[in-house]
């Protein structure tokens, strides 16, 4: 079975919009892997959601010219008309791509099940909640992948403000992270060179990490030499 098509659209939209429980988001993380297909899927629900953000924000309340307000009221109201119309022809044709896909992908060879899942997470916020969320979810996809018996590498890969996440001293998870290394011998925490630079020369201060990070050129470099290996990306 295509492995895009075990997802339905109900269950793409609710990932999307982040209402899926942890163990319904590991599995979505397990089929990203090497699956062009889902990631495109993916990619094109968010680009719709976005539109349908865009075509329904309220112009702002003008302060004079109730006429002219009236005036952009509507220009703003037919454009969201617009606007739906063009989602509907765009979610009509992603949904034609995906039956063609199918069709096509039911022809390939199936992936070999020793072939590793390698999944890419990216933090560029340092904010302690958020922190928190993706510990949360790389927890429950490194659960998963031992709990189905899955050869797979994940990396942590922090970078701007996200760096934090790792720093001795500032990460508000250390323990939790030193517990995860020991625990997930596939998981890399990942340090970028070009923030920790920044890091030191801009606030004067030494960016001692935990123990077990490691430190790379270039958190975006990272990011593109992983993709182009067939790695899934997730922004998070």
């Amino acid at each position: 079975m295509n492995q895009d098509n075990k997802f339905s659209d109900e269950f793409i939209n609710a990932f999307v919009d982040d209402q899926l429980t942890p163990e319904e988001k590991s599995q979505v993380y397990a089929n990203l892997s090497g699956n062009d297909a889902l990631n495109r899927r993916i990619c094109q629900v968010r680009k719709i959601h976005d539109l349908v953000q865009l075509a329904y924000k309220e112009p702002p309340m003008p302060a004079k010219n109730t006429a002219s307000f009236v005036a952009r009221r509507k220009y703003g109201l037919g454009l969201a008309a617009g606007l739906t119309l063009l989602i509907g022809g765009v979610f009509g044709w992603f949904l034609h791509q995906s039956s063609a896909s199918h069709n096509v992908a039911m022809a390939q060879t199936t992936v070999d099940a020793q072939t590793p899942v390698k999944v890419l997470f990216h933090v560029s916020d340092g904010q302690t909640a958020h922190l928190k969320s993706v510990l949360d979810d790389v927890e429950d996809l490194m659960k998963y992948y031992q709990r189905t018996s899955q050869k797979a590498r994940v990396e942590v890969i922090t970078n701007g403000e996200g760096l934090s996440l790792l720093l001795a001293g500032v990460s508000p998870y250390r323990e939790r992270i030193q517990k995860m290394q020991q625990e997930y011998h596939d998981l890399t925490f990942v340090a970028c060179q070009n923030t920790i630079d920044r890091y030191q020369n801009e606030l004067g201060l030494t960016a001692k990490l935990l123990p077990g990070v490691v430190v790379i050129d270039s958190g975006v470099a990272q990011i593109m030499r992983r993709q182009l290996q067939g790695w899934a990306y997730l922004q998070v």
